[in-house]
């Protein structure tokens, strides 16, 4: 079941900040896997989850901007990069396809009051949220020691033969 929690849509604070990364394990949702996923990968619904919270903070911070004043002309350079309209339109079209992937089916029953459906206090089915974030936790620093120096390597050769051919 839905259950609304302001936290989560809130102006950015330290509260919202603390939640929101409450979602994440500590990598951010980054991990490694023998099998599924040699390369350094996350689970598609950590990257949607860093989007919606970005919609967010871009919402909060253009709010607040157009609150303070109607003379002010928004530059794009001084945005934060979550609130750059490239960043914002990406997200947006992440979480759409994403939605479109896995659609929720489940029926929301209309509040003729409000006039619209809220998607809180009715059923879903879903995911056990700790036990996703288990699983990454188990192998997101699988061979990350390995990937540091391998990084290292790659630098410092790089750095040598740049070095070799200014001579």
């Amino acid at each position: 079941m839905f259950v609304y929690n302001r936290t989560y849509g809130a102006k950015p604070s330290n509260a919202t900040r603390a939640a929101w990364e409450a979602l994440f394990p500590t990598q951010g949702g980054f991990f490694k896997h023998p099998d599924l996923a040699p390369e350094c990968s996350a689970l598609s619904i950590f990257h949607q989850l860093h989007c919606l919270n970005g919609i967010r903070e871009a919402y909060w911070f253009l709010f607040e901007a157009a609150s303070f004043s109607a003379a002010i002309k928004l530059d794009e350079q001084s945005l934060p990069m979550e609130a750059s309209p490239p960043h914002i339109r990406h997200c947006i079209d992440l979480i759409r396809q994403s939605l479109m992937c896995r659609p929720d089916i489940t029926i929301e029953p209309k509040n003729h009051v409000r006039g619209g459906v809220s998607g809180f206090g009715v059923q879903h089915r879903c995911q056990d949220w700790g036990q996703v974030l288990a699983w990454v936790g188990k192998w997101e620093n699988y061979r990350v020691d390995e990937e540091r120096e391998l990084y290292r390597e790659k630098e410092s050769s790089h750095d040598m033969n740049h070095h070799e051919k200014g001579n």
